[in-house]
């Protein structure tokens, strides 16, 4: 039956991906930024990565929105590449910074990695699934803390909020189960679970460059 497909695809994406995700949540970067131990600085530094990686992957996107089999999943609303830059001509100016950052090492392999991953669409819906599904879950946490911790403004935190999306919990649902009737063919489905646990690696080693530049500021700042 479709439910029982669409319920062990789930529980297996899940399972695959558990500890890199794991990993990738405690990162020290990350876990220290929602701490409030870091910096509004930090902050801007991580926005500024995203820029790279959400302009890879929604021209990637767009370029395969109108397949059939793709457009149930490739939903344009869910685009952050324009909140990130209103965010960000919030903030860079109130850092002391005059244009967004250079990629690090790190988000430099990562849109490279999802150019080539979008010769193989599935592997494509692997890194839209991780990207757009964090952000309507983790990523709610991360505005708010960030907001708390920091000063940031309301205004400066429009990355975290998904116009037109208000259940996000219902969308969410009906996004896994869209997601779930695309792998549909044994080839389809391993590509999503190893697709997911690379993009899983990939953040790890962003937040491991976002830590070595943030410590790095601070000896130079000393």
């Amino acid at each position: 039956m479709p439910g029982e497909h669409e319920q062990t695809f789930a529980t297996r994406l899940r399972e695959v991906t558990q500890k890199d995700h794991s990993e990738a949540e405690t990162s020290e970067f990350i876990t220290t930024l929602m701490a409030g131990s870091r910096t509004s600085r930090d902050y801007v530094l991580l926005l500024s990565q995203y820029t790279y990686l959400y302009a890879a992957l929604e021209s990637e996107v767009r370029a395969l929105s109108a397949d059939p089999e793709l457009s149930p999943i490739f939903d344009l609303r869910l685009e952050r590449a324009s909140h990130l830059h209103h965010d960000l001509d919030l903030l860079l100016p109130a850092h002391g910074f005059t244009d967004v950052p250079a990629p690090v090492e790190a988000t430099v392999d990562y849109v490279r990695h999802i150019r080539y991953a979008a010769q193989e669409p599935a592997r494509l819906v692997a890194h839209h699934y991780l990207r757009y599904l964090g952000d309507l879950s983790g990523g709610q946490i991360i505005g708010s803390l960030v907001g708390r911790h920091y000063g940031v403004a309301q205004e400066a935190l429009t990355m975290w909020r998904f116009e037109g999306i208000d259940k996000r919990k219902t969308y969410k649902d009906e996004y896994r189960a869209r997601l779930n009737d695309y792998a549909v063919t044994p080839e389809r489905a391993e590509a999503l679970l190893e697709e997911a646990a690379k993009g899983f690696t990939l953040n790890k080693a962003l937040f491991r460059d976002l830590l070595t530049q943030s410590q790095l500021s601070t000896l130079l700042s000393a």
